[in-house]
């Protein structure tokens, strides 16, 4: 799809992954671009940047734990030619099996439940409308065998099978849903991973690893929208190498 004059949803839009995609959606002509969060301060820099190349910002508050909240909003402004369902939170302190009922639920709502609830309504507003492209951001921790915030690699795991599940839209409803694979990222959500802070075992991650920069993960998510040849259900994991952005592709049919 070309981006241009196209009007776009971006979750999480405070910062990090959701800033670097809503303003690489303006800076390739999208006309508008509806940011959502729950950080107003922070999402209206992201505003602030995405107007700056010349395309109309609105922000929204919206809590995407609370799913009634989640329906309503998309069931009103959801009639859009791209949605990046891109929010998403770790577990922090405690680790599951100690986190409580309220903790857990709260992870799985925002992670999986409300990405569900948006895709399935901006799917039926895309048909109406001709098509379109959603972008749902996954993890390079659905590809591995495990990972430490087992509450976060779960639903993650979640998001990837959906995604792949997805795949006949294309050709059902003209709507392509495509999985962003982040590798490690430097995003503010590190820092949600610890009591205050990054926690010892994200410490050691970074220590050991190569992190991506939001923009590197906003690349890929362009490539994602504008390749139409691509097929419904395709996946892109980006990683930095030896200072290097990689690529791996994967299909709906493969893991």
């Amino acid at each position: 799809m070309d981006i241009q004059a196209k009007t776009a949803i971006v979750t999480g839009a405070a910062g990090g992954i959701g800033r670097a995609s809503a303003v690489m959606l303006a800076a390739r002509g999208a006309a508008g671009v509806a940011l959502v969060d729950v950080n107003e301060t922070a999402m209206a820099e992201t505003a602030r940047l995405v107007e700056a190349h010349g395309a109309r910002a609105e922000t929204y508050r919206l809590d995407l734990s609370d799913i009634p909240a989640t329906e309503a909003w998309f069931r009103a402004h959801g009639d859009v030619d791209i949605l990046h369902n891109n929010a998403g939170v770790v577990s922090g302190l405690p680790q599951f099996p100690d986190v409580d009922a309220a903790r857990l639920r709260w992870i799985i709502d925002v992670n999986i439940t409300s990405l569900v609830t948006a895709t399935q309504i901006a799917v039926q507003a895309m048909k109406r409308r001709g098509g379109g492209v959603i972008v749902n951001t996954v993890s390079t921790v659905a590809l591995g065998t495990g990972f430490y915030d087992a509450m976060y690699a779960t639903t993650k795991a979640a998001v990837m099978m959906f995604t792949r599940c997805c795949a006949p839209l294309k050709d059902e409803y003209n709507v392509r849903v495509a999985g962003m694979l982040p590798g490690l990222v430097d995003t503010p959500i590190l820092d949600t991973t610890g009591a205050g802070g990054k926690s010892d075992w994200m410490k050691a991650v970074l220590a050991n690893n190569e992190a991506c920069r939001p923009e590197d993960i906003a690349e890929g998510v362009a490539t994602l929208i504008e390749d139409d040849g691509l097929a419904g259900g395709d996946w892109l994991a980006v990683r930095r190498l030896g200072g290097k952005v990689e690529y791996q592709w994967g299909h709906a049919d493969t893991i």
